[in-house]
């Protein structure tokens, strides 16, 4: 869909796609979650998928495109990964955002949240009344609510090496503290040297890979030559988790329910004609 620039920068290029917002929006959703999804979910999430894309552009103004086509942003999949249950979503909330005291804001989602979502400003700068974090009784159904990784002790230590974490070995790991949805914030790694190094938890899950290590809502334990981890959820926890969205749509709730619930304090307003809200949409 749309037109494509080809930039020529630094002898490299970058190959930019312009294309209209509810275009990119059908090209990204069957990427981003099943189209044999209950509808209301389906809308909710194109809801949210809008949102957080109007937020990207914003962010990226001074750059050459707004997002990437990757996990980075919101995987693009082009023409060829439209549906037509995304369609019909996508055109049923054309235009329809979530706003919070009238602004557009970071509608951040995830798989599965394993219990609770998290607030937003245990991972990032941001801290808005939405994305504070909720109890979630709804993604217990989901195949990902709890998992199990077991890594090679000399693995994970040469990739903490790597990545600039000055870790020869690994005798231990401790939990050093938790949010209040429960996920790990630091970890202390002991090394058999005598060491101790801290270390983020959302920096390890990054480094020992984020499909491995499936949330930082988990517990650890290093025994022998390898390192344990048991934990709940998939991704990085804030806002709206998708598979409670899913067990929600099932039960029968309609899509403001499912948004207002994952992002308290929102609302939800149409950008093209402002018919949900007296004051316009500010960006």
């Amino acid at each position: 869909r749309g037109n494509l620039a080809i930039i020529r920068s630094r002898g490299a290029m970058t190959l930019v796609n312009y294309i209209d917002l509810e275009d990119y929006i059908n090209g990204i959703a069957v990427r981003e979650v099943s189209h044999y999804w209950p509808s209301e979910a389906l809308r909710a999430m194109a809801i949210v998928f809008r949102t957080y894309a109007l937020y990207s552009m914003r962010q990226n103004a001074a750059r050459d495109f707004d997002v990437t086509s990757d996990v980075y942003s919101q995987v693009y999949g082009g023409a060829s990964a439209e549906r037509y249950r995304i369609t019909d979503a996508c055109n049923d909330t054309s235009g329809d955002v979530l706003t919070c005291a009238g602004s557009i804001f970071p509608a951040f989602y995830h798989s599965t949240c394993g219990g609770h979502t998290r607030n937003s400003a245990e991972l990032w700068d941001i801290d808005i009344p939405p994305l504070k974090g909720v109890a979630c009784a709804y993604c217990k159904g989901s195949p990902y609510f709890s998992w199990k990784a077991r890594v090679s002790a000399r693995d994970a230590a040469v990739k903490l090496s790597n990545a600039g974490v000055r870790v020869s070995s690994i005798k231990s790991i401790d939990i050093a503290g938790r949010g209040l949805s429960g996920s790990a914030a630091e970890l202390t790694i002991q090394t058999r040297e005598g060491e101790a190094v801290t270390i983020k938890a959302k920096d390890l899950r990054n480094i020992l890979g984020p499909d491995v290590i499936k949330s930082t809502n988990f517990t650890v334990a290093a025994r022998d030559r390898y390192i344990e981890f048991k934990g709940f959820g998939w991704g990085h926890g804030a806002g709206l988790c998708q598979w409670g969205a899913y067990f929600m749509a099932k039960a029968g709730y309609s899509l403001s329910e499912i948004l207002y619930y994952y992002y308290p304090g929102s609302r939800i307003r149409n950008i093209y004609t402002q018919e949900k809200g007296d004051e316009a949409v500010r960006f």
